[in-house]
Order: structure tokens, then sequence, then C-alpha cells
């Protein structure tokens, strides 16, 4: 109970502090150098759409799930109770579980189209960075709560795991969403891990195969055992964003809390230019080019 109360008390500072340094790191090392918009203009933005994606996970997820949490330990539900494994054992496999079953949601909110309609308020972001992270559709947050229901529920999570799970992958999303430039070498044994800047990039293209690959949020290897990595984009050559909505009025505050509920576009083609492509050869799929 004690490492329970000290996670959730850690959580959030954890979280703030980790963005924080991010902010100032990608400030001092960007790693791509390029951008659309004004820094502070999609900061302000971003936080906004993060402010009303947090009021929906506290009225609907937290005290759900941890209720939920709290119901599966007292019950003894889900694959890791019946297992009765040493209580660091149970937290360590419920955290790859966890995160291997994010890989799946995240698969699916870019396969399943009415999941997609809000997955994509996330990806019109026209520059790439910490904040980024944060701006998730509040309508995709309310829509994962089932499907968190259904992890804590199968996996059998404690909400001791649950927390230690939270404290694991809100920064790590920060992290890889940052616009911060890592020494290669750094980057490609950090890769080997956990997901990256430069591999999540990749996923932020507008380049529709790009964008469907490096799926994980966590550990990367969810992505290498699935055949879903993709490496062998360079960062300037990367634009960050979706094909269908270029224009900066187009992503502004109200336009993307509307977006969802609106008649979508088809996302990868640019009005009156086609599809975007690219062509890349020469270069190993597996290795991460500066």
């Amino acid at each position: 109970m004690k490492s329970q109360n000290l996670l959730t008390w850690l959580r959030a500072p954890l979280i703030i502090g980790a963005f924080g340094v991010l902010l100032w790191l990608e400030r001092r090392r960007p790693l791509r150098r390029h951008a659309i918009e004004p820094k502070f203009k999609r900061e302000a933005r971003n936080l906004a759409v993060a402010a009303v994606g947090a009021g929906a996970l506290l009225l609907i997820e937290r005290p759900a799930i941890l209720l939920l949490a709290q119901f599966v330990e007292a019950h003894r539900w889900g694959l890791l109770k019946r297992l009765r494994l040493p209580s660091w054992l149970e937290v360590a496999l419920a955290i790859v579980l966890l995160d291997y079953t994010l890989y799946v949601w995240h698969y699916l909110t870019h396969r399943v189209p009415f999941l997609w309609r809000f997955h994509v308020a996330h990806h019109v972001d026209l520059d790439l960075d910490a904040s980024t992270a944060l701006r998730f559709h509040f309508g995709e947050l309310a829509l994962s709560v089932p499907w968190r229901a259904a992890q804590v529920i199968v996996i059998g999570v404690s909400p001791m795991s649950y927390l230690a799970w939270q404290a694991f992958v809100f920064p790590s999303i920060i992290f890889h969403h940052s616009n911060l430039e890592l020494p290669i070498g750094l980057e490609r044994w950090l890769n080997r891990l956990i997901v990256t800047p430069r591999m999540h990039g990749i996923h932020h293209s507008i380049i529709e195969e790009e964008t469907n690959s490096n799926w994980s949020s966590g550990l990367s290897v969810w992505d290498w055992m699935h055949g879903t990595l993709k490496l062998n984009v360079p960062q300037d050559e990367i634009t960050i964003g979706v094909p269908a909505y270029r224009d900066p009025e187009e992503v502004r505050l109200t336009e993307v809390l509307v977006l969802p509920f609106r008649k979508q576009r088809p996302s990868w083609e640019i009005r009156d230019d086609g599809k975007s492509e690219r062509q890349i050869s020469g270069v190993a799929e597996n290795y991460l080019l500066p």
C-alpha cells in the first residue's frame, strides 16, 4: 500500500517533470529544425486539447479503471492473478502485457475507420514535439476506456501494476514524440529497447506506408516482433502530418475538437495532388538513420 501511495503521489510530478525537461532539451538540440507553425502557438493549442482530454480521463477512466483494478485484485481475476507470482514479477509482467496490448490498440486506431476519425486529431499536428504527445482527442480517450477495462480484467492488473505502468508509459510517450536530437549511436542503442524520437517521427509522416509502421508506445520489441518496424527514413525527408490537412487554418483548436464529428476526407490524398509517396532504395530496413 505504501508503494502504491508513493506511485500515486509521484506520477504527476514525473510526467510534468519529463515534459518540462524535454521541452527545454528540444529547444537546445532540435531533431527537425524547420517548423511549420510558431512553437508557442502550437504548444498552447496542444495543451488546450490535452486539458479537455485530461478532463475526460478524470471523469471516466481514472475512477472506473482503478476501482476495477481493486476488484480484480480482491477476486484474483485475470492471467497474472491466476499464476500467483511474486509481486515484483507480477508488476513487471503487467507492464509488459499492458504495453503490448497498447500496441494492439494503437494499431486498431489506425485500421478501424471509426477509431481513426478520432485518432487523426493527434496526427494532423503539422510539427512534432513533446506537446504532441499530450494532444489526444477527448473522444479517443473516452473510447479507449472499455479497451483499458478489458486489459485490466484479462491480464489481471492490480492498482499497483496499473500505476507503475502509467509511470512508465506516459514519460515514454512524451520522450518519443519529442523533437530531441540524440547522438545517433545512443539512439540506435536505445531503440533496441524503447521507442525513440527518430523512430516515432517516421510514424508521423504524411506517407501512409510510414505512418502505418512503428506502432509501439513503450517497448520497441512489438514492432520488431510483428514486422511493423521502419527505421530507414532520414528525418530531414519527413513531412509531419496528414496529407488531407496541410493548411494551418484547418488544425486550429476548434477545428481539431470538432474534426471527428465532421465528414471525413480521404486522409492520405493531398487535395488536387494525388497521394504522397516516397521511394527509398539501398537502405537496410533495420538501420536507424541520422
